[in-house]
């Protein structure tokens, strides 16, 4: 592939922003101490909103293996090249354990999840053994996905202003 396509671009724009603002809700219900009624209430979007975004994050990723990733171009160094795989694969993976983690901790809780009122996903018998050790994979998860996402973000301010390339540019407008 030599250029992004409008889809891949709005799938990456739409899940990136998505995935931001639950990583920042993420991290508000973690370390803010908000009230009982506000956490609930944080929770009960957060987990929502995580459920479209696994179905949203299995089509952005589906289509991207289906498209491929961009030709490397000629002047970066191969090591570089090979750098950026190894990131936009590791954001893939975290975008699909991040939220799947998230469901399975929720279902194992013993509490289903209710989707804006579209649907209901299913709960089972309450486990604290497994929940915790999904809660610990979920926290792991969206560590990291900070620190790929950062990595992700400063590779490409630096292309675009030090190397002055169309990197940027061609994730923007094609």
């Amino acid at each position: 592939m030599k250029k992004y396509d409008l889809l891949s671009r709005l799938n990456h724009w739409s899940v990136a922003i998505a995935f931001i603002g639950m990583l920042i809700a993420g991290l508000v219900l973690e370390y803010a101490e908000l009230s009982k009624p506000n956490y609930f209430t944080l929770l009960t979007y957060h987990k929502a909103v995580g459920v479209i975004l696994m179905i949203s994050a299995l089509w952005r990723v589906g289509y991207r293996m289906h498209q491929g990733f961009t030709v490397a171009r000629p002047e970066i160094p191969k090591w570089q090249h090979k750098a950026s795989q190894v990131v936009h694969y590791l954001l893939l993976v975290a975008v699909i354990i991040l939220p799947v983690s998230g469901l399975a901790m929720a279902t194992f809780s013993g509490f289903p999840t209710d989707v804006f009122g579209l649907f209901t996903t299913p709960s089972l018998d309450k486990s604290e053994a497994i929940s915790s050790s999904l809660r610990e994979i979920h926290k792991w998860s969206a560590y990291s996905l900070i620190v790929l996402i950062a990595v992700h973000v400063s590779a490409a301010l630096k292309n675009h202003f030090i190397n002055k390339d169309n990197t940027l540019v061609r994730m923007i407008k094609g």
